[in-house]
């Protein structure tokens, strides 16, 4: 008979951030994540789920306005990301 192939594998792509928003996901980023840089590596390690305490210590300290908009997407993606082993 014949040979049996593998069927061709679709390579998994998620949608593309929209250019809008990548401010909004650069702060997201820096809320969220610790980076630690050595000689020939980057370690990036995720902090605790956020709350608005750390929203508005992060305004303070880092001198970045969050408009309301931005605070509610933030701790939208928060959700999301904490959420996502609840089922």
């Amino acid at each position: 008979m014949g040979v049996i192939s593998q069927p061709a594998k679709k390579e998994n792509k998620g949608p593309e951030c929209p250019l809008i928003f990548t401010g909004l996901m650069d702060k997201y980023r820096s809320l969220k994540f610790i980076r630690r840089i050595k000689d020939d590596v980057v370690n990036i390690y995720p902090r605790d789920m956020l709350t608005w305490h750390d929203l508005e210590s992060f305004q303070r300290v880092s001198g970045h306005k969050l408009s309301m908009l931005e605070s509610e997407l933030i701790m939208g993606i928060e959700g999301i990301f904490e959420g996502r082993d609840d089922g």
